[in-house]
């Protein structure tokens, strides 16, 4: 996979030169990357724990927790399943970190990505680091070129209210060579609004959530934009997860369907 194809499909975006791969190989890619785009989009979480108050409507501060989403096409299809475990957590002048691993499994269950991802916990907000969603097996890809990731955090605060706007948030990613810039892209999330409350039931059980709306707009070359709704259980984080394209059609939806505190 050479650096091109992977810029080229980092945003679930497929462009003529994808065509020259093989299914298979674009499949993998794909996947991959549309689990990184969520990543981007999707704060992972899910238990409460006594030792980050804070943050742990949100998150789950706490080693050794674990959550298993499935991704479905618009047909309710499996396409993916992902599983997160929290494998460390450090303290250190009131600010909170959490280490998160995680591994991806294509519809026919084989691993198709394994890696880690940071949260923070910081004056009473969740914040994800953007830089840390660009994995190493990628990074690697970049060999012999200069990557530069630049962006703000995702913050969902603790006291989390009907009618309530969230920050917005924004990635850049600059691709260069000799100093001269290659390509680049933006990813920018706005208009996060909590909508109101549903109760979602998936494989995991039943919950009273809060609908989250926002906007994702990714720029390179050309512009995609996407909408997504998420569904969030105080003490266990997201339930369901919904990616509507710019008319406003399903794309694919995410569900939590395993959870051990």
């Amino acid at each position: 996979m050479d650096f091109f194809n992977v810029i080229l499909t980092f945003a679930g975006m497929e462009f003529p030169i994808l065509h020259y791969l093989t299914d298979e190989t674009k499949t993998e890619i794909q996947e991959i990357m549309k689990f990184r785009i969520l990543l981007v989009l999707m704060p992972l979480s899910f238990a409460l724990n006594s030792v980050a108050q804070d943050c742990s409507t949100f998150f789950p501060f706490k080693e050794g927790a674990y959550m298993e989403y499935t991704t479905f096409n618009k047909k309710g299809k499996v396409e993916s399943v992902t599983e997160n475990t929290v494998k460390v957590i450090n303290e250190d002048d009131g600010e909170i970190e959490a280490e998160v691993s995680t591994v991806l499994k294509d519809k026919k269950g084989k691993e198709s990505y394994s890696g880690t991802y940071q949260v923070f916990c910081k004056d009473g907000k969740l914040l994800m680091d953007v830089n840390s969603m660009f994995n190493p097996a990628m990074q690697q890809s970049f060999s012999g070129y200069e990557v530069t990731i630049e962006g703000d955090a995702l913050s969902f605060p603790n006291d989390i209210e009907v009618g309530q706007e969230l920050p917005d948030a924004s990635s850049k990613i600059t691709t260069a060579a000799s100093g001269i810039n290659i390509a680049s892209m933006n990813i920018e999330i706005t208009d996060r609004k909590v909508e109101g409350k549903a109760t979602i039931s998936t494989e995991a059980g039943s919950f009273e959530c809060y609908k989250i709306s926002q906007t994702s707009n990714i720029k390179m070359m050309i512009s995609r934009s996407y909408s997504t709704v998420e569904y969030f259980a105080e003490g266990v984080g997201v339930v369901r997860s919904e990616t509507y394209d710019g008319g406003g059609k399903l794309q694919s939806y995410m569900e939590l369907t395993a959870i051990e505190k």
